[in-house]
């Protein structure tokens, strides 16, 4: 006699379709940051002003504060987009079966390239990523800090697999700690306090030295 079956079925469900009046807010908030996105790159974020981004995106003037608060939260939003893509495209580039800290400067040279296309524009960006004085900056800034955290977690997980990194603390947190590295550096260069020549030299020090990878600092 077949069992009869009680389990209940716990394999995950596909989330209800979004209903009209949420898919019409997320199209008009893929405009406005298109819009944005464009005029920036084309004016510059300076010159740029929020009534020509709701003219090109085509809404009001007062539509587009209900979806950013300022020109600032604007450029975060274009900023967290772009990063995310940037990041992800060079998680999935980087050669696992380089060592670690050649897999990092991989990375982080591809953060730089992007913030090297506009350095002034990367100045602006950074000061309102360090100080967000809107909630909806904290989210943007949180979402892509996530995504960048969890790759090079991933990364280091998968050194230590192999036995080309040493066992220690958290990944998440060596994650963190690299990624200050980087950020540290970036924000050295950007003030002038070192070359772009000099800048790569003195990331691989400062990650060798937080990976304790003594060879790859004296580099």
């Amino acid at each position: 006699m077949n069992a009869e079956h009680t389990g209940s079925d716990s394999s995950p469900t596909a989330p209800p379709p979004l209903g009209r009046r949420e898919r019409n807010k997320q199209e008009k908030l893929k405009r406005i940051v298109a819009a944005a996105r464009a005029l920036f790159r084309d004016k510059g974020f300076a010159e740029t002003t929020t009534q020509q981004i709701a003219e090109v995106a085509d809404i009001g003037t007062g539509t587009l504060f209900l979806y950013a608060r300022s020109k600032e939260d604007l450029l975060v939003m274009v900023f967290r987009d772009e990063m995310i893509e940037t990041a992800r495209r060079a998680f999935a580039e980087i050669d696992p079966d380089l060592p670690l800290l050649d897999q990092l400067i991989e990375l982080f040279g591809a953060m730089l390239e992007y913030h090297a296309r506009d350095t002034a524009l990367a100045r602006i960006l950074l000061k309102e990523a360090m100080f967000p004085e809107a909630d909806g900056r904290h989210t943007d800034i949180s979402e892509l800090l996530s995504v960048i955290y969890a790759g090079i977690a991933e990364m280091v997980t998968r050194a230590r697999a192999s036995g080309r990194c040493a066992q220690g603390a958290d990944a998440s947190r060596v994650a963190e700690n690299l990624f200050a590295n980087y950020y540290m550096d970036l924000l050295g260069w950007l003030a002038g306090l070192t070359t772009r020549e000099q800048f790569p030299r003195r990331l691989r020090q400062h990650l060798a030295i937080t990976l304790g990878d003594d060879a790859g600092a004296a580099r």
